[in-house]
């Protein structure tokens, strides 16, 4: 067996995936790669007949992955084939070899069967009706879409159903170029213009948009995702949340319970009415189950026994003052916890144990 061959086959493999996440999600790559030099990182295209203009335009360079529909094979060099789709409800894509993706729209996934990497897609009001029931449902009583906490399932441009602002994201980061040759960030997305336009346009261009309308432009109708937005300050934390659980699924750790979705760990802190925490994403998140607790902070996971996980909630849920909620013992170790482990709350805290 030629091991050579089957090593250039993994990399290719893991290559594709991690562009293929960034490039649903607009997220950067990870693990982190440097800007090309030349044109974006990952460049979809929907008719090969386009590559010649993209690459004369600059959109795709030495460094970028160029997906182009065809078999493995029949493609032009420095291109990855695909067959399929990545951008049709129920559609599979495949690199004609041993790796599938399938896209759902988000109202059917709740009836679908997850066979393996799946990306869930807003393609019009009816798909984000649901995803908005959904958030509201998991704020009022703890329960998320099982779907989409599934470790296999990414949602697709979580920026613009929630309200993010990721700098990362833009022409440099991803692009997708339509049948008649329109290019977006999103197959969802606004159009930034043609496979003719060089990327600085593009990113021009994208400068003058929202989030939103760079990733669902297409699909939802202006003054859609604002209003949501301002009615829901707790969807960014939502996502958050459920990236968490989908995160800790991925380690085999169901069944969880997120802290101010549907109930608190602490005692008396729900009737309190502190809910600071649910409007900012990026403060740590606390989960548990039974006696078993844990917190995610950014990309890092924490296992905390309960007495810190509820002094940590009431620091997050306060803005800081926690005093009178959990014993004060608990509050100083929780906070000497988090020095320990480098991570800085913007918030008002008890001095450390």
């Amino acid at each position: 067996m030629d091991t050579t061959m089957l090593s250039d086959a993994d990399t290719a493999r893991r290559r594709l995936k991690r562009h293929l996440i960034s490039w649903a999600t607009g997220t950067p790559l990870d693990p982190p790669a440097p800007a090309p030099a030349t044109g974006t990182h990952t460049l979809v295209l929907a008719d090969a007949a386009h590559l010649d203009a993209a690459r004369a335009a600059g959109l795709a360079g030495p460094d970028t992955l160029v997906l182009v529909p065809g078999l493995p094979g029949e493609v032009p060099d420095g291109t990855a084939a695909y067959d399929g789709s990545l951008t049709e409800p129920g559609g599979e894509f495949s690199n004609g070899q041993d790796f599938f993706l399938q896209t759902h729209s988000y109202a059917a996934s709740p009836f679908m069967t997850v066979f393996g990497p799946t990306v869930v897609r807003v393609f019009d009001e009816d798909d984000h009706a649901a995803f908005l029931a959904d958030a509201d449902r998991a704020l009022a009583d703890g329960a998320f879409p099982e779907f989409l906490v599934t470790s296999s399932v990414l949602l697709a441009d979580p920026d613009a159903l929630g309200g993010g602002q990721d700098p990362a994201d833009g022409p440099a980061l991803r692009l997708y170029a339509d049948p008649d040759g329109r290019v977006s960030l999103s197959p969802t997305g606004a159009v930034l213009g043609t496979v003719h336009d060089s990327l600085d346009t593009l990113t021009a261009r994208h400068a003058d948009l929202t989030h939103g309308a760079a990733g669902t432009g297409r699909v939802l109708p202006p003054g859609t995702l604002a209003p949501a937005r301002a009615d829901r300050p707790h969807l960014p934390r939502y996502l958050a949340a459920v990236t968490a659980l989908r995160s800790l699924m991925a380690r085999g750790v169901t069944g969880l319970s997120v802290s101010g979705f549907g109930s608190r760990l602490t005692p008396g802190l729900a009737a309190t009415g502190a809910a600071a925490d649910l409007a900012d994403p990026g403060l740590p998140i606390v989960l548990h189950r039974d006696h078993e607790a844990y917190a995610v902070a950014g990309h890092r996971l924490f296992a905390l026994d309960v007495r810190a996980a509820r002094a940590l909630e009431c620091l997050l849920a306060t803005g800081g003052d926690a005093a009178g909620l959990v014993p004060a013992e608990d509050l100083a170790r929780t906070v000497a916890l988090l020095d320990r482990h480098g991570i800085a709350l913007p918030l008002p805290l008890p001095a450390a144990a």
